[in-house]
């Protein structure tokens, strides 16, 4: 499987800096679209691109995330703007207050691989416990083949803190289809990408990104 160069953009999105959409997950929502999927969870929803965009395109969204500042400045665009099919909660990703089968879609952008091994997999059992039966999962994941992969201390197989520029006290684990194809077992069916992503700061920097993106139901 080889890598799809990506070209992305740092721009102004809802009156915030923001890597531009991935084509991923934008075919993603016309796939919830299509399958009349409503309920989406956003986990790690920083301050809501995802989440905003979902809700304008007439989704029902929870965004959760720990970043405090990140959810009281998504609780202020959204009562500025009258955006009213959003709920914003401070919450974990691996202790997720809701009930069972209760979203029809879950989304998780760069945050999954920033835990150990064993804190992604309870993760995605909390993720698959609170999706409806055939509901989607939507995530990306670094890859061992990404160039940050074996810089900082490695403080379990495959997972550094202070690997990435920004996020130095931060663990990032990396994967392989191996690894996610067991990480993903008890999901029927999934669609894997490898993709480059050349995010482009301004026009003397860029950050190269080599991830999973992945579509688990």
């Amino acid at each position: 499987m080889d890598w799809n160069i990506i070209q992305l953009q740092v721009e102004n999105i809802y009156n915030k800096l923001n890597i531009s959409f991935t084509p991923f997950f934008l075919e993603a929502v016309q796939l919830f679209n299509k399958k009349g999927c409503r309920k989406v969870l956003d986990i790690g929803c920083s301050y809501g691109k995802h989440s905003i965009y979902l809700a304008e395109n007439d989704f029902s969204v929870t965004s959760i995330d720990t970043n405090v500042q990140a959810l009281e400045w998504l609780k202020e665009y959204i009562e500025k703007k009258y955006i009213n099919n959003i709920t914003v909660m401070r919450a974990d990703m691996n202790h997720l207050p809701f009930e069972d089968s209760c979203f029809d879609a879950v989304i998780c952008t760069s945050v999954l691989h920033h835990q150990c091994l064993k804190q992604i997999q309870n993760s995605i059992s909390e993720i698959q416990r609170v999706l409806k039966q055939g509901g989607y999962f939507l995530f990306d994941i670094l890859s061992i083949e990404d160039d940050s992969y074996g810089v900082g201390q490695e403080i379990e197989p495959n997972t550094f803190v202070g690997s990435r520029e920004g996020e130095e006290d931060v663990p990032h684990h990396y994967t392989d289809i191996e690894e996610l194809n067991k990480l993903l077992k008890d999901f029927s069916e999934m669609k894997i990408q490898k993709n480059q992503y050349h995010i482009v700061i301004d026009s003397e920097n860029e950050i190269i990104s080599r991830v999973f993106d992945v579509l688990a139901y």
